[in-house]
């Protein structure tokens, strides 16, 4: 049996609980709560009626709600689904034939919907399609490095074993060091093209602000991880950092982070002519900041 575990913050579930019922009746629906405001708590109770809805008293993080599941789901595998996806036709289908070829984890991928290509929120737009919205193929060419945690399927004797690291809890790559976890585990990993939208895409200042947190989220892991070549390599902003360390020239590109900072943030937060090189610059200065800091 397929658990499908959706943790909740601050969004209304019910229609993607509903929409995941209607296609298969041989599965759980196991919805928790992670902190959201007594508004959405109280809109989303009907999802007791279709399976069970767990209220948290406080906001756990995106690495312990995942963990808290195993209490509560009883299938053999668990389907992770954020609460801001739309699912298509056939979606449980297609991972109940994936679950055949006998894989410990299957991630089915996402897309975007183009009404959200406006200048609003072009920036969170931009990064999705360039970077996120791959096809089975593309992600399987290195399938640890493309886990994403809106849309996978993991054994439950996996999360048994291998647990998201609850230190992290605030946004961001906590997938990054789960991933590279199944990895070092050498946990059998299946990339399937049964992609999700997006249906509630940030705004440019909302998923820049994110991404800082997510940035000084990588640095906390540095701290434990820095020693490890392989995993210092598979992130693109550690290789980064680690050749400027090497070379000397951290402070430099400090300085010049500093002087364009003020620029870069107007820049992207307005949409106007978007470069993921200027935001990759951006998050680079972040972390370097932040690692000079401690």
């Amino acid at each position: 049996m397929i658990s499908v575990c959706i943790p909740i913050h601050n969004y209304y579930v019910l229609p993607l609980v509903q929409s995941i019922a209607a296609q298969a009746d041989d599965v759980e629906m196991v919805c928790i709560d992670d902190g959201s405001s007594q508004e959405f708590i109280e809109r989303n109770r009907p999802v007791a009626d279709i399976g069970q809805y767990i209220v948290l008293g406080k906001n756990v993080g995106r690495a312990c709600v995942r963990n808290l599941f195993l209490q509560y789901a009883k299938g053999e595998y668990l389907l992770f689904l954020d609460d801001d996806c739309v699912v298509p036709e056939g979606f449980i289908a297609r991972y109940t034939e994936a679950i055949r070829k006998n894989p410990d984890v299957v991630v089915g991928g996402r897309v975007y919907d183009r009404r959200f290509d406006d200048r609003a929120h072009r920036l969170r737009y931009k990064y999705g399609q360039r970077v996120e919205c791959r096809s089975a193929e593309e992600r399987g060419r290195e399938p640890y490095r493309s886990f994403m945690t809106n849309n996978f399927l993991v054994r439950r004797s996996v999360m048994d074993n291998i647990r998201f690291d609850e230190s992290l809890t605030g946004y961001g790559h906590e997938d990054t060091l789960f991933g590279y976890r199944l990895k070092q585990n050498g946990v059998k990993m299946m990339h399937i093209d049964n992609p999700v939208t997006n249906a509630d895409v940030e705004t440019n200042a909302v998923f820049l602000g994110k991404s800082v947190e997510a940035v000084e989220s990588l640095s906390k892991i540095y701290d434990f991880m820095q020693d490890d070549d392989d995993f210092c390599r598979s992130v693109r902003l550690l290789r980064a950092y680690g050749f400027l360390r090497r070379a000397g020239l951290c402070r430099l590109v400090l300085f010049a982070f500093r002087c364009t900072r003020n620029c870069i943030k107007a820049r992207l937060e307005s949409g106007c002519c978007i470069s993921l090189k200027m935001f990759n610059f951006y998050k680079l200065g972040i972390f370097i900041e932040n690692r000079l800091n401690k």
